[in-house]
């Protein structure tokens, strides 16, 4: 099925499955592995990583979502999950939601780790969370939420020099 997406596509799945064999998930024994194509071509991953206090476990998307953010890469073209029947939680359809366009396509790819078969479903990220909480239609951002963090950062760097000079 994938020799028929287009290369970016192939590598994000690839990645993604490749990530899935990382996962630390002693306790659910559910491997997931996701990965993110931002618009700039850079792809990362994630796995799932539980923990015996079930709260501060996390999901192998949101591991890949904030894998891309910590590298300055917040405009996420392409998502990609694996897992035996491959579905988001809610709180990751929300994280997804954030760095999304309404044409984020998002890759569900079902491969359980005994069985090599792969069926891969393709939707997107507004699809899979109908009514998300949007910060921009709720007025806590601005439509484009990096000038926002501009803004920001220059009125750090005026405040640092501001003390230099003082």
């Amino acid at each position: 099925m994938t020799a028929k997406l287009p290369r970016p596509i192939q590598r994000l799945i690839e990645t993604a499955i490749s990530a899935q064999k990382n996962a630390y998930c002693p306790y659910s024994r559910y491997p997931v592995g996701a990965a993110v194509l931002t618009d700039g071509g850079r792809i990362f991953a994630g796995c799932n990583v539980e923990n015996a206090s079930y709260g501060l476990s996390l999901c192998a998307e949101r591991v890949a979502v904030f894998n891309a953010v910590t590298r300055r890469q917040t405009s996420i073209k392409a998502i990609c999950v694996v897992a035996s029947s491959a579905r988001p939680c809610g709180a990751c359809r929300q994280v997804m939601f954030e760095f999304a366009s309404k044409d984020t396509e998002l890759y569900l790819v079902d491969l359980s780790p005994n069985n090599r078969r792969q069926a891969v479903t393709r939707t997107t990220v507004h699809k899979m969370l109908p009514g998300a909480f949007d910060p921009i239609a709720s007025g806590l951002l601005p439509p484009n939420p990096k000038n926002l963090l501009r803004n920001r950062q220059h009125t750090r760097r005026a405040k640092k020099s501001t003390r230099k000079r003082r």
